[in-house]
């Protein structure tokens, strides 16, 4: 049985008295745009160490209705202890799907809170004054930063709606090998239904417990039956088909979108020059963001799996022929 901790999340909007003061902080978000398990985590990290951007933490996504008040108060730091205890005695040291370590300081994609608080990952019409107010509570209390970094591959393939909402805003794509992207979306799937999922039901608790989330739930014990019952090489070949073709949709989408944006408003970086020479890549943004690199030498821990699961060896060949057929090329 596991130890309790309370980590005393907000439960009401402790910031709402503040929330005027704010109101005249710029909105000039910047945002880490790509395939689910294309790196955007890496990017975004890297990003947010180089330059004087502020960012989103897991403290400001999980506390953000009391960030204002903590600030004015100087209590920051008492809930971000409470948090990585909270963390520790659950047992949580990463993200279970990737290896990605966590703490209250770890980076985390805006779709989340937007969730929370909207039933949405994408940012919209209904969404659109939280998502403002997320930007200028960043700038507040992460002070001397000239701009916002965010990421969201949900949004990937929202940015015509995006500038509408934000004319300022600026995108940073970041591109992998489709089939690199497809195995690591298969073992994430895989260590997935293979173990509990504490970190992402914290994340998608709007303080209602599972029912927030009833329906993935249930997906989850159905996925993790069938993962049981098949054994997971049976389990994946099924699996691999549907996440292909997922894979394919998200690709034309990515580069239709990517090659109807002007060249000063969106860069590409590639993923393995990325790995191969952060700060290489990070100089190359300076025009885009139009600021200078504060930090030559980001530390950053990256665990990758460079090996193919078995049941996508000799697979690329089908995957480019669903991304033709997405594209309208075949």
């Amino acid at each position: 049985m596991k130890q309790r901790s309370n980590p005393n999340f907000p439960t009401e909007n402790e910031d709402q008295a503040l929330l005027s003061a704010i109101q005249d902080l710029p909105v000039r978000p910047i945002f880490i745009m790509g395939l689910h398990r294309s790196g955007t985590t890496f990017l975004y990290d890297t990003v947010a160490k180089s330059f004087p951007l502020a960012h989103l933490s897991l403290y400001h996504l999980l506390y953000f209705d009391r960030l204002l008040s903590n600030k004015q108060n100087g209590t920051e730091q008492r809930d971000k202890n409470l948090l990585n205890l909270f963390f520790s005695v659950q047992g949580i040291s990463d993200r279970n799907i990737d290896g990605t370590h966590i703490d209250a300081d770890a980076v985390e994609e805006y779709g989340f809170l937007l969730r929370k608080k909207t039933g949405t990952f994408k940012l919209n019409d209904s969404n659109t004054d939280l998502f403002k107010n997320l930007c200028r509570k960043l700038l507040a209390v992460q002070t001397d930063k000239k701009a916002v970094l965010l990421k969201n591959p949900w949004d990937t393939g929202n940015a015509q709606r995006i500038l509408k909402y934000c004319p300022e805003a600026r995108f940073i794509y970041i591109s992998r090998e489709p089939i690199a992207v497809l195995n690591s979306m298969l073992n994430a799937l895989l260590a997935y239904i293979e173990g509990p999922q504490d970190y992402l039901e914290i994340l998608l608790d709007n303080g209602k417990g599972r029912s927030a989330y009833r329906t993935g739930y249930l997906a989850w014990m159905v996925l993790r039956g069938v993962r049981k019952v098949l054994g997971r090489n049976i389990s994946a070949r099924l699996a691999r088909g549907l996440l292909a073709k997922d894979v394919a949709r998200q690709v034309v989408v990515y580069r239709k979108e990517i090659a109807a944006l002007p060249c000063d408003r969106a860069i590409e970086i590639d993923y393995t020059s990325l790995v191969a020479d952060p700060v290489a890549t990070m100089q190359k943004l300076q025009g885009l963001l139009d600021l200078t690199v504060i930090n030559n030498a980001p530390s950053n821990e990256l665990k990758q799996r460079t090996q193919l699961n078995p049941v996508l060896q000799g697979y690329e060949q089908a995957l480019q022929h669903l991304i033709d057929t997405h594209d309208g090329s075949s």
